[in-house]
């Protein structure tokens, strides 16, 4: 009962990234049914997760006001349910590489998509013939070069935005409390919401991306279309280096791409709280590693759109059950306030 009190107490934010971090222990029970060896690392890790949220709600529920040691357990909670998320994304790949593969049924929905312009539907392969951006040519040798420059940076802003400059603002507000007896900066709230607000998307992204690929299990064009290209990938310089770091020939996680997914998430998560140049720079930068997963072979089209969709729905369940309740809520808390107020002042006169 404390638990569900101290949930039911939090702010509507807090609760959506706690259903989050909940919702990715129990994808840790999907994957421990399929039995996968590398999901004991999650187990671990979602047990000690979930031990500190029952620890945080029943501590929150009896000192809601002065349970200072409460930011450094959402601090460490943030750090590991975000970090062990690889650990997902490594099992599920392992349950699809199992599966049989439905890359044929992939192509054939880009087929639905981009008949008008691809009739086969094997856009990458429209790409490798066409005279004028093909991997043969001086055009397209450019275009994949910087592409794949783009698409390392899928590696970088997830953990670069929420983990060195979201989660340093919230350490440096724990600081302050700590040096202060407890009183809270004017940034504190506005700081641990995004830091939790950005988590949530990014966390129920990711489970969504991976519970959908070890359903629909597909390897990639570069490899379910190997033999069917003419032109090779000619890279160079830092790029060739890079397409080497990140080529996974085990893979099965195709669609959706959780690539452009996560990407757009966060950069969504940002522009509508935090700060609209920098959330519309991920967005911008989501377009160029989409744009990279195509032309550098690594997803179909409807992988592309269908990581754009989880995202758009991760985004819109985390902001309607939370960010936006809480808003509606402060808000109303702010026209309470100014009406009493009104009265005080009319009893004073």
């Amino acid at each position: 009962m404390k638990i569900l009190k101290g949930l039911k107490a939090l702010n509507p934010v807090y609760q959506m990234f706690f259903i989050s971090t909940l919702i990715s222990c129990f994808f840790t029970v999907y994957l421990v049914a399929y039995l996968e060896i590398e999901t004991l690392y999650s187990v671990m890790v979602s047990s000690v997760t979930l031990v500190m949220i029952i620890i945080y709600l029943s501590k929150y529920a009896a000192y809601p006001s002065k349970w200072k040691k409460g930011d450094i357990f959402l601090l460490i909670l943030t750090f590991i349910t975000v970090f062990h998320l690889p650990s997902h994304f490594v099992s599920s790949g392992r349950i699809a590489y199992r599966r049989e593969k439905k890359d044929d049924l992939l192509i054939e929905i880009d087929k639905y998509i981009l008949g008008w312009l691809v009739k086969d539907g094997k856009i990458s392969l429209w790409i490798d013939n066409n005279d004028y951006v093909g991997p043969h040519t001086l055009v397209g040798r450019f275009i994949n070069n910087s592409l794949e420059i783009f698409y390392f940076f899928y590696y970088l802003i997830p953990y670069v935005s929420m983990h060195f400059m979201s989660l340093l603002n919230c350490l440096r507000e724990i600081i302050f409390r700590f040096n202060h007896d407890g009183l809270r900066s004017s940034s504190y709230k506005k700081n641990w919401n995004t830091v939790l607000f950005v988590s949530s998307v990014y966390l129920l992204t990711c489970v969504l991306v991976f519970f959908v690929n070890t359903l629909v299990p597909a390897t990639s064009p570069r490899q379910h279309l190997k033999n069917e290209f003419v032109h090779p990938l000619e890279l160079s310089g830092l790029s060739k280096y890079l397409n080497m770091r990140c080529k996974d020939d085990q893979s099965a996680n195709s669609f959706p791409s959780g690539h452009v997914a996560e990407v757009v998430s966060i950069g969504l998560a940002y522009y509508i709280d935090k700060d609209k140049f920098v959330g519309g720079l991920i967005i911008f930068l989501s377009a160029l590693i989409a744009l990279a997963t195509i032309f550098l072979r690594y997803h179909y089209f409807c992988d592309v759109v269908m990581g754009i969709i989880l995202a758009f729905l991760s985004f819109e369940i985390n902001y309607y059950f939370g960010l936006r309740r809480y808003r509606k809520n402060n808000k109303e808390e702010k026209v309470d306030f100014k009406m009493m107020n009104d009265e005080s002042l009319e009893t004073m006169i």
